[in-house]
């Protein structure tokens, strides 16, 4: 029996030290500490477990514990080196859409090779060499009883009691806030994962905190303040619902949105009004893919249009749908037990752009050159009431396996459905910049002689020549709107989803004018808002990200919405400062950035006190916070239903 805990004990412990090792490169002494302590409990239960029965099934029982804890660690470092973070049992499932990503995911197999052998080998010889396992008599259910009651008793000490005021601290992670990643970090492994099925199947509401630096003289502005119009809804009475609420979740939100400034309208405000709007989410799309001569009309589109020089698009978790869920809904996705994309898209939200512009009678129409059940967007759009939608084999037919489609193909098949529309909106997914850039992407085949001859890498070649089919597309757009006298009455917004995360930071400095080295930048996306009859020749130097798409083309198509209720900002306001914010609370602004990982500030501007500082953290963690509790509850439907 001793043994057999031990057995456990030792290889739990060692794999959450190869876990941290590999994912972190360092692992401190609080978490040694708390790995060491929680460890015991963990390993006395499935001692438990596995010393129910006769000696051959607790054997194998033992056997299958130690091999399902061995591929659900290695699983977890493969995710991690892609995904940047890890999976819940909601993300095991949602894991099942990655079949067709298997070339990324062997490719992180090798790359981990030795960490993988580590937890692997050792595995092995046990499970080969591993004695009989017996029943527990009474004496050792009564010690590893003991075990487990001490274990979880101090453990439980240490989140309530120690360096509770630290802002990642145990007690904050726990009670808190919903960071899986530094869950893994300060616990471990195991000690997350049960954190996130308890999360799961209980629910949970991140705690709202009051700040004073963040609720500053925000409500007693806007009357004094006549001659600056704001973007609210005054039929939105946040006074009257809070105080008029019973639910104190819904309460503490209604506050929180009660005491936030709205943004100024501004010259952009009706910049579009009652134009045609075409919004492209443009598969892993970088700054780097824009070149004069291999992708002219991009080039076109994003020097001749609006410029962002500082626009985002973090990678978050679950990717794509991520990326897709902040650019539609403005809000940050929730991280960990749920995917907003698929779990809250039956959510209520006025503001999506099909749903707001069908009140204005426009057609809309949705489009993505893959399967339309790949992250359930068939269903989703659904809800929408979409006029028309095609998906790859659905009306769209091109290629489509291996997370590889033609956008060349997809724009000519579908522009007709809507162009001779008096006003329409159309929404495009592309995929042909998607990884691998290799030579299973047949996109990419298609034109790789045209930079063969570049001094890149096979890599960079690749995934130049998948977005010359996206600059193709592109081009039979804006070709088929001259020709049916709509282009000056039709504005086009493409945004990133999320960074090219097939190619290396080497590789995409390469071939960018931006060092990305720093995990901010690395993020970097590419925002194009174009119009051909605005000449405005503007360049937008505010910091700013995908959840901040939706209320700037609000605010340029003028339809009312209340910035309040939205965590995302008008980008062109002038009272927005500007802000991305990372999945791990680390944050980007004209001032700085804040890494949450390493409690580091780096100013890009003289004297950045530790107040600003503070208030910046606080005010990301509200923003979390408050997205989260949002989702969860379903927030709009107690303002607009």
């Amino acid at each position: 029996m001793h043994k057999t805990f031990i057995r456990y004990y030792l290889i739990l412990l060692c794999a959450e030290l190869i876990v941290h090792l590999t994912c972190f490169n360092s692992i401190n002494l609080g978490t040694i500490l708390y790995e060491i302590i929680i460890t015991i409990s963990v390993s006395g239960f499935l001692t438990i477990i596995s010393s129910l029965f006769n000696e051959k099934i607790n054997t194998w029982i033992m056997r299958i514990i130690i091999l399902l804890t061995v591929i659900l660690f290695s699983s977890e470092i493969v995710y991690y080196k892609i995904y940047e973070s890890f999976f819940s049992f909601n993300g095991i499932q949602f894991a099942k859409v990655l079949k067709d990503g298997y070339d990324k995911i062997l490719l992180t197999i090798f790359q981990n090779i030795p960490s993988i052998l580590l937890l692997l080998i050792p595995t092995i010889i046990i499970i080969i060499k591993m004695p009989k396992v017996s029943r527990l008599n009474k004496i050792d259910i009564a010690v590893i009883s003991l075990f487990i009651v001490v274990s979880i008793s101090y453990s439980h000490f240490m989140v309530l009691f120690i360096n509770k005021e630290d802002k990642n601290s145990l007690y904050s992670l726990v009670y808190e806030k919903n960071l899986p990643v530094m869950n893994v970090k300060k616990m471990g492994l195991y000690p997350s994962a049960v954190l996130s099925v308890k999360r799961k199947l209980t629910g949970f509401n991140p705690i709202l905190v009051e700040d004073e630096n963040i609720y500053v003289n925000k409500r007693t502005s806007l009357e004094k303040q006549l001659e600056i119009k704001y973007n609210v809804d005054y039929s939105i009475n946040l006074d009257y619902l809070y105080q008029n609420e019973n639910n104190p979740t819904i309460k503490d939100i209604h506050n929180y949105f009660n005491n936030q400034e709205p943004t100024e309208q501004n010259r952009f405000t009706g910049l579009f009004e009652g134009k045609n709007v075409i919004f492209i989410m443009a598969e892993s799309f970088d700054e780097i893919a824009i070149d004069k001569d291999l992708t002219p009309t991009l080039y076109k589109l994003k020097n001749e249009g609006i410029i962002f020089n500082n626009y985002f698009a973090p990678k978050y978790p679950a990717s794509t749908a991520d990326g897709e869920y902040m650019l539609e809904w403005a809000t940050l996705p929730i991280i960990g037990e749920n995917y907003s994309l698929i779990d809250m898209v039956y959510n209520v939200n006025p503001y999506i752009l099909p749903r707001v512009l069908k009140q204005y009678n426009y057609k809309t129409y949705v489009y993505h050159d893959y399967s339309g059940y790949y992250n359930r967007r068939h269903s989703y759009f659904d809800t929408l009431n979409f006029d028309g939608y095609r998906y790859c084999g659905e009306g769209i037919e091109t290629r489509c396996e291996f997370f590889h489609g033609s956008d060349m193909d997809m724009m000519d098949q579908t522009i007709d459905d809507f162009i001779s529309q008096d006003k329409f909106y159309a929404y495009y997914i592309t995929l042909s910049g998607h990884g691998s850039y290799d030579q299973s992407n047949f996109v990419a085949q298609k034109h790789l002689s045209k930079v063969s001859s570049l001094p890149y890498t096979s890599q960079i070649k690749y995934y130049l020549a998948a977005n010359i089919d996206f600059d193709l597309a592109m081009n039979k757009l804006i070709t088929k709107l001259e020709e049916n006298n709509k282009l000056d009455d039709t504005v086009i917004i493409i945004s990133s989803d999320h960074s090219p995360y097939y190619l290396s930071n080497k590789e995409v400095n390469s071939v960018s004018k931006i060092d990305r080295d720093n995990k901010f930048d690395r993020n970097r996306g590419s925002l194009i808002i174009y119009n051909s009859g605005y000449k405005g020749n503007d360049v937008i130097e505010k910091y700013a990200m995908n959840i901040d798409v939706l209320p700037t083309v609000l605010n340029m198509l003028n339809i009312p919405y209340d910035s309040r209720i939205i965590i995302g900002k008008d980008i062109m306001a002038n009272n927005n400062e500007g802000l991305v914010i990372f999945p791990d609370r680390s944050w980007v602004n004209e001032f700085g950035s804040f890494d949450n990982s390493s409690n580091k500030f780096t100013g890009y501007k003289e004297n950045i006190d530790e107040k600003y500082i503070e208030k910046m953290n606080n005010e990301v963690n509200q923003k979390y916070n408050i997205s989260t509790t949002m989702q969860y509850n379903d927030y709009y439907k107690y303002i607009f239903q």
